[in-house]
Protein backbone atom coordinates (compact mmCIF):
# COMPACT_ATOMS: atom_id res chain seq x y z
CA UNK A 1 0.00 0.00 0.00
CA UNK A 2 1.60 3.26 -1.11
CA UNK A 3 1.30 6.50 0.82
CA UNK A 4 0.61 9.89 -0.67
CA UNK A 5 3.74 11.89 0.11
CA UNK A 6 3.25 15.00 -2.00
CA UNK A 7 1.83 16.89 1.01
CA UNK A 8 4.03 15.30 3.67
CA UNK A 9 6.03 17.75 5.72
CA UNK A 10 4.07 20.83 4.65
CA UNK A 11 2.29 22.90 7.29
CA UNK A 12 -1.51 22.76 7.25
CA UNK A 13 -1.76 26.35 6.04
CA UNK A 14 0.43 25.60 3.01
CA UNK A 15 -1.72 22.59 2.20
CA UNK A 16 -4.88 24.73 2.33
CA UNK A 17 -3.32 27.43 0.15
CA UNK A 18 -2.17 24.84 -2.38
CA UNK A 19 -5.83 23.99 -3.09
CA UNK A 20 -6.60 27.63 -3.89
CA UNK A 21 -4.69 28.74 -7.00
CA UNK A 22 -3.21 32.22 -6.79
CA UNK A 23 -4.63 33.00 -10.23
CA UNK A 24 -8.20 32.70 -8.92
CA UNK A 25 -7.45 35.19 -6.17
CA UNK A 26 -5.78 37.53 -8.66
CA UNK A 27 -8.83 37.41 -10.96
CA UNK A 28 -11.15 38.26 -8.05
CA UNK A 29 -8.85 41.09 -6.92
CA UNK A 30 -8.84 42.56 -10.41
CA UNK A 31 -12.61 42.12 -10.82
CA UNK A 32 -13.45 43.87 -7.54
CA UNK A 33 -10.48 46.26 -7.60
CA UNK A 34 -9.73 45.41 -3.98
CA UNK A 35 -6.01 46.24 -4.10
CA UNK A 36 -6.55 49.73 -5.49
CA UNK A 37 -5.77 51.74 -2.34
CA UNK A 38 -3.68 49.30 -0.31
CA UNK A 39 -0.44 50.39 1.31
CA UNK A 40 1.08 47.29 2.93
CA UNK A 41 -1.57 44.57 3.24
CA UNK A 42 -2.64 43.08 -0.08
CA UNK A 43 -5.81 41.05 -0.46
CA UNK A 44 -3.84 37.81 -0.75
CA UNK A 45 -1.89 38.54 2.45
CA UNK A 46 -5.14 39.30 4.26
CA UNK A 47 -6.58 36.00 3.01
CA UNK A 48 -3.53 34.15 4.33
CA UNK A 49 -3.75 35.90 7.71
CA UNK A 50 -7.47 35.16 8.04
CA UNK A 51 -6.94 31.49 7.12
CA UNK A 52 -4.16 31.37 9.72
CA UNK A 53 -6.63 32.73 12.26
CA UNK A 54 -9.12 30.00 11.39
CA UNK A 55 -6.51 27.24 11.57
CA UNK A 56 -5.18 28.47 14.94
CA UNK A 57 -8.72 29.05 16.27
CA UNK A 58 -8.29 32.74 17.01
CA UNK A 59 -11.59 34.13 18.28
CA UNK A 60 -10.82 37.80 17.68
CA UNK A 61 -8.62 40.05 15.61
CA UNK A 62 -6.77 40.96 18.79
CA UNK A 63 -5.76 37.35 19.42
CA UNK A 64 -4.82 36.95 15.74
CA UNK A 65 -2.57 40.03 15.95
CA UNK A 66 -0.95 38.71 19.13
CA UNK A 67 -0.25 35.36 17.45
CA UNK A 68 1.21 37.06 14.39
CA UNK A 69 3.39 39.36 16.51
CA UNK A 70 4.63 36.34 18.43
CA UNK A 71 5.70 34.72 15.13
CA UNK A 72 7.03 37.96 13.63
CA UNK A 73 10.60 36.72 13.20
CA UNK A 74 9.42 33.54 11.43
CA UNK A 75 7.14 35.23 8.89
Amino acid sequence: MSKVTNLAGQPVLCQILSFLPREIVDVCVKEHNSDHYYKTLTTYKQLVFMLYGVVTRCHSLNSLCKNLLFLEDKL
